[in-house]
């Protein structure tokens, strides 16, 4: 006696296989998700550090004063965000002419998030 075979539909073996190549692509874009966020977050923290950076940098430039020789620190509030910053100020070749370099970290990390340096000339 010959069994007629039912070929309207899949089988139990198709069927899981489809579903196993489905849940592997799952994984792959759920993965791909996580490095996603990651890379936002490390981005979003590179552009704020910058822009601390840079004001602290535009203050220093700006200040009709010449800054002070040697190094200061302080934190502050960025994008709801607590920062470390340190300024330092050294001398140049040029008598007149003082580097200013800024540091920026996020509140816990050792390592800075953006630095930057600008030169300021001193009025005698």
């Amino acid at each position: 006696m010959s069994r007629r075979r039912n070929d309207h539909g899949f089988s139990l073996v198709e069927a899981l296989a489809a579903l196993a190549v489905f849940a592997l692509a799952g994984v792959g874009v759920i993965h791909l998700q996580g490095q996603s966020l990651r890379t936002l977050r490390a981005v979003e923290t590179r552009a704020l550090a910058e822009i601390v950076v840079e004001n602290l940098l535009t203050g220093a430039v700006a200040s009709r004063e010449a800054p002070p020789l040697g190094a200061r620190e302080g934190a502050l509030r960025l994008g709801e965000r607590e920062w470390r910053w340190r300024v330092t100020v050294s001398a140049t070749a040029e008598p007149l002419t003082r580097v200013v370099r800024a540091d920026v970290f996020e509140r816990d990390a050792a390592t800075a998030a953006a630095s930057s340096q600008a030169f300021v000339t001193v009025t005698p």
